[in-house]
């Protein structure tokens, strides 16, 4: 019993350092929706694409999923990937509504 504590700690320590880390792309500030061009929308909607690309990419299965699956049965990437999802699909809503808004020609996804 005694050999298992400290398996178990480091079994712990490890899987926490194993949860993926996507970032988060912010709301829209006020600034960005007052001056933001077309050209502007565009150039972060195409980000915010390669965001999205960059996730569904790092959320395919490698050592840190084994890892984070012994320490929380892999709970924590599956909340951080729709947390990062949910974030990037709130900035390209408000990017297209604020293309629709200025009249930009190109609004399709």
């Amino acid at each position: 019993m005694r050999k298992l504590i400290p398996y178990a700690a480091l079994s712990m320590a490890v899987s926490g350092c194993a949860t993926k880390n996507y970032g988060h792309q912010g709301e829209l500030t006020d600034f960005e929706k007052q001056s933001m061009n077309c050209r502007e929308i565009e150039m972060e909607r195409a980000k915010v694409r390669g965001y999205l690309a960059h996730v569904g990419k790092e959320s395919e299965f490698d050592g840190r999923s084994v890892l984070s699956f012994l320490g929380d049965l892999g709970i924590g990437n599956t909340m951080e990937k729709k947390a990062a999802l949910k974030a990037a699909d709130t900035r390209l809503s408000q990017l297209d509504s604020l293309a629709v808004l200025r009249e930009c020609v190109a609004t399709g996804r």
